[in-house]
């Protein structure tokens, strides 16, 4: 055996995950103001493009987490994701947060959305991220029905405290999990970094709006340096030309303010979004979630679910 052979393999690369909330914006916000989602919008399908071309410019694959409103009006869009080589998985049907839900109107939403992908697609969906990151302390039962449902994974675990959602103490690296059913899921919680000396999301959406790239790609290289994949998200209305707006779809003045409010939000960064995600793709390795969920569970090593912060 020669010297060369008796060193050690270099470790591969740190694979990180990638993954879009696909949404229709528009959409949500028709249904909250007007009662109907209506159809999907040109709007979407154009800044879907651009997520497209970006991604196969830089030859990388995501998970696509699809509304069932979207499924549901282009099943022709969600084909061609999937012919493109992307993972697709459920985000909900209409984007209701879980908090809203009983665990029985939960599971059957659950069952139509991944059977309207999966008439489409062709084959087996494997992933949910619920909406609004909306698996917190109080609706972590949700993680056994998605387990029931047939998912092999989660990823909607924001392992930190935030006014809307967040699991304060959750384990920040991927891991698989015994659930108090018995059953067993993958969790691939959304990325957090530590910044002043406190730990806040980096992940995606607003706060690839709010941090520089700089910031952010260091929060990556620093996973990366830890051996834990950092699992990034964007949304499609975070690519499209111009500002976004939502006061023409309100009705009432209260309703035209809060879309003011909204329209203000969502367009603060914007535009550096999509150069960021550019960036990130030529520095680190991205990959599907699909294949980081797998790679757990061939380690085989099992966390028990805990019921209370701290106990993760």
């Amino acid at each position: 055996m020669t010297a060369s052979e008796l060193q050690p393999a270099t470790p591969p690369a740190v694979e990180h995950g990638l993954s879009f909330d696909v949404e229709d914006y528009r959409q949500i916000l028709a249904a909250r103001f007007r009662g109907d989602p209506g159809p999907v919008t040109a709007e979407f399908e154009r800044n879907m493009e651009a997520v497209l071309a970006l991604l196969e410019q830089a030859g990388a694959r995501a998970t696509f987490f699809v509304t069932g409103t979207v499924a549901a009006g282009r099943p022709d869009l969600v084909r061609r994701w999937a012919e493109a080589g992307h993972e697709i998985a459920s985000h909900g049907h209409a984007h209701t947060p879980i908090w809203r839900m009983t665990p029985e109107a939960f599971r059957a939403e659950l069952d139509r959305v991944k059977k309207t992908l999966e008439d489409v697609i062709g084959r087996r969906v494997g992933g949910f991220r619920a909406p609004v990151f909306s698996i917190r302390w109080d609706t972590l039962w949700a993680l056994d029905v998605v387990q029931q449902a047939g998912f092999a994974y989660d990823s909607s675990v924001v392992p930190v405290r935030m006014r809307r959602y967040g699991v304060e103490g959750f384990a920040r690296a991927p891991a698989l999990y015994v659930l108090p059913s018995g059953g067993e899921l993958v969790e691939l919680p959304l990325s957090v970094a530590r910044v002043a000396g406190r730990v806040v999301p980096m992940a995606g959406g607003g706060y690839f709006r709010l941090f520089s790239r700089g910031r952010i790609e260091r929060a990556v290289a620093a996973a990366q340096d830890a051996g834990v994949p950092f699992i990034v998200y964007a949304h499609p209305d975070e690519f499209g030309q111009g500002r976004f707006r939502a006061v023409d779809l309100a009705v009432g003045w209260r309703d035209r303010l809060a879309a003011g409010l909204i329209s203000l939000k969502s367009n603060i960064g914007r535009r550096k979004v999509p150069a960021t995600v550019r960036s990130l793709l030529a520095q680190f390795r991205f990959t599907a979630l699909e294949r980081l969920a797998q790679r757990v569970r061939e380690r085989g090593a099992k966390s028990a679910l805990g019921t209370r912060p701290g106990v993760c």
